[in-house]
């Protein structure tokens, strides 16, 4: 089946879908498909621009306020393993 063919399939049984719950993830999906992914956590996770934004000033923030290991501390924290 070529991708028209899948399109089609795809579309008429959208038209179809009764389920007002199943909908709701199908649009939750879209959403989440449309978002550009502009690079991954280490777990995996996708971040699109905005949230990677948000995730670097949340990091800017916490080293303004002092909430940061240095390196000289992580490797003390090393010598106790």
């Amino acid at each position: 089946m070529d991708i028209a063919a899948k399109k089609v399939e795809l579309m008429d049984w959208l038209l179809h879908i009764t389920d007002e719950s199943k909908l709701k993830k199908i649009i939750a999906l879209k959403l989440v498909l449309e978002k550009e992914a502009v690079a991954h956590t280490i777990s995996g996770y996708s971040v699109d621009k905005e949230e990677y934004i948000n995730m670097v000033k949340e990091s800017d923030e916490r080293i303004s306020s002092g909430n940061y290991t240095t390196i000289e501390d992580l490797e003390r924290e090393i010598e106790n393993w």
